[in-house]
């Protein structure tokens, strides 16, 4: 019956998402429906599940903005740098991948407390295929 609905959901979310101007609020729902549903999360595992997933999500997204952009912003700038200035890039650059390597690593441990690691598999696939969706979803309403 929860898979019903949250497949429903999905669906209405699907076809509603793209016909308005996207709403942040309205990925969000979609992307829980349709990882849920990949995943086939039991309500105990989803309760469990949705907190490690979004701390995670936050957590890299705050590197990203505070550890990728600046670097971005430099590689944009890059003919322009001196050969002390492109070094401390690359030293940012590296501490960055290294960041989020050990961020990934973190959220596999935790995940693994939670869900199989097939389902661990499995959510790589849907956050990979929601993402293309989404983009070929975006493509189609432009």
């Amino acid at each position: 019956m929860m898979k019903t609905i949250i497949l429903i959901c999905g669906l209405f979310f699907t076809v509603s998402l793209f016909a308005q101007k996207i709403d942040d609020s309205d990925v969000n729902s979609y992307k829980i429906a349709f990882i849920t549903e990949r995943l086939d999360l039991s309500p105990e595992e989803a309760q469990v599940f949705w907190p490690i997933y979004n701390k995670h999500n936050k957590r890299y997204e705050d590197l990203k903005k505070n550890k990728w952009e600046p670097i971005k912003k430099g590689l944009k700038n890059i003919d322009n740098l001196s050969e002390k200035e492109a070094e401390k890039l690359l030293s940012d650059y590296r501490d960055y991948k290294k960041s989020r390597l050990k961020y990934r690593e973190d959220y596999i441990i935790d995940l693994m407390t939670v869900i199989t690691p097939k389902k661990i598999m499995q959510l790589k696939k849907a956050d990979y295929d929601f993402n293309k969706e989404l983009l070929k979803q975006y493509q189609a309403s432009n």
